[in-house]
């Protein structure tokens, strides 16, 4: 038996995501639209699709994760310090008059909290990456946690297909494909005769959107998700992302989980009310190595 699916357009899919992602950016870039216009940013090509697939045929579920699902996760955030800096808890915490430049989701002066997330050592080698730590540098460092009125609020992980590769995303949907091809095979000869009605509409309409939402997941983290490079304007770079998360805000979402693009065992957490998690224990002072 042949193969069911045809998985060898992936390149133009790169292309494609690519080229409607630079799109939007430039509509955002030329004040088409501003980040937090979001009906009228879902009529360009990019949010288009991504909410056709997302939301309007559920497949954001696959990517959505409550608060309380990360307990046990350690998170922290890091800081560079001047020499004689001292140091307490609110050196952490975001603060409107200090935020002078776009971060990845959010515009200047906007206080939303972010977290590297991970196991201990992956989670300093990310925040000294963020802060584009260098040797000689003062650094400090302080855990935090999640506070557990705030459980049931509701995150997107965009980090769900890092670990997983096309090739398995394919063979997984394959394989099922065959089996209800062979399951259909079956079915016509016990009845000796070919059913209206032998497959299960709901259940394949469920792995193809599973795989689509992974697909495109791990499309969208290897084509737009690139380091920020010094010619870079943040406004303009940083407004698709911006305009992503009040998206999701529409949505009634509260955080994002997303890869690190300056650190490769990095994970990073936004969180849209900095009070979902407060620092914790015992800051660390010490200088890159």
């Amino acid at each position: 038996m042949g193969n069911i699916f045809d998985f060898r357009d992936i390149k133009n899919s790169e292309l494609t995501i690519r080229n409607t992602w630079n799109e939007f950016r430039e509509c955002l870039a030329n004040g088409s639209f501003s980040y937090n216009e979001i009906e009228k940013a879902k009529k360009q090509t990019f949010l288009k699709v991504y909410d056709d697939l997302f939301h309007k045929h559920f497949g954001i579920e696959h990517k959505t994760i409550a608060l309380k699902d990360l307990t046990g996760k350690l998170i922290g955030r890091g800081t560079i310090l001047k020499t004689d800096e001292v140091l307490d808890y609110e050196r952490f915490l975001p603060k409107e008059e200090y935020i002078k430049e776009d971060n990845r989701f959010s515009p200047p002066r906007v206080e939303w909290l972010y977290l590297a997330i991970g196991d201990d050592n992956d989670i300093h080698e990310c925040a000294q990456a963020e802060c584009r730590a260098k040797k000689g540098n003062r650094f400090g460092f302080c855990y935090f946690q999640f506070d557990s009125k705030y459980d049931e609020c509701k995150l997107v992980d965009l980090t769900i297909a890092d670990d997983v590769s096309y090739a398995e995303l394919n063979a997984d949907l394959e394989e099922y494909g065959q089996a209800q091809v062979k399951r259909g095979i079956k079915i016509a000869k016990d009845l000796g005769f070919v059913p209206k009605m032998n497959i299960n509409k709901k259940e394949i309409e469920e792995h193809l959107t599973r795989w689509g939402v992974y697909t495109y997941t791990k499309l969208l983290s290897e084509q737009i998700f690139e380091p920020l490079v010094v010619c870079d304007n943040k406004a303009i770079t940083y407004a698709p992302f911006q305009t992503i998360a009040q998206y999701y805000i529409s949505l009634g979402y509260s955080g994002i989980i997303y890869g690190s693009t300056v650190c490769p065992v990095g994970k990073n957490i936004v969180l849209f009310d900095k009070h979902m998690a407060y620092p914790v224990g015992i800051i660390e002072d010490y200088e890159i190595l």
